[in-house]
């Protein structure tokens, strides 16, 4: 699958969408347990982490315009600086605020499982292959309709149950 753009459709046909990626959060236990979501976190005395030039960035000045922003040139540096109790919560792209949940039980919570933004990420097709389009689309409803992909989608992209079936 791909995300859907206008640039891509001019070369593709894209099915229904079968999931939304996004963005997610991750924050600090001591302080931000706290704070009421998301509300709270729109606040001068609340300081947000995130990787320099990303998309993160923007949508943390979106959802949160009074927050101060720390930037860093990689998400492992982001996050340390949350983990280290220096800022409240950072944005990333999903699975990794769960990842770093996962790994740091203790310190780090999710104060919403739920994206912060959406991309729509879709099937593509050949172009003139109506039939084809018409299968994966009803797959795709079918699926969604009996919460079977939603099931998939939250056990792989906003969890880590599945983190000690692989090697490390």
């Amino acid at each position: 699958g791909m995300s859907v753009t206008a640039q891509r459709n001019l070369t593709i046909n894209f099915t229904a969408p079968y999931a939304h990626s996004g963005m997610g959060i991750v924050a600090s236990k001591k302080l931000a347990g706290n704070l009421a979501w998301p509300d709270g976190y729109n606040s001068r005395s609340v300081t947000f982490t995130c990787r320099r030039g990303a998309t993160s960035c923007i949508d943390i000045k979106r959802l949160w315009p009074k927050a101060e922003i720390r930037q860093f040139d990689d998400d492992t540096l982001a996050f340390q600086e949350v983990i280290n109790g220096n800022a409240h919560a950072s944005v990333s792209s999903h699975p990794k605020p769960a990842e770093m949940t996962y790994k740091y039980p203790n310190v780090l919570f999710m104060p919403t499982k739920e994206n912060l933004t959406e991309n729509n990420e879709s099937f593509g097709i050949r172009k003139g292959d109506p039939d084809a389009l018409n299968f994966f689309s009803n797959w795709i409803m079918v699926n969604t309709s009996n919460g079977w992909l939603k099931e998939r989608h939250d056990y792989w992209f906003k969890s880590m149950d599945w983190a000690d079936q692989v090697e490390k």
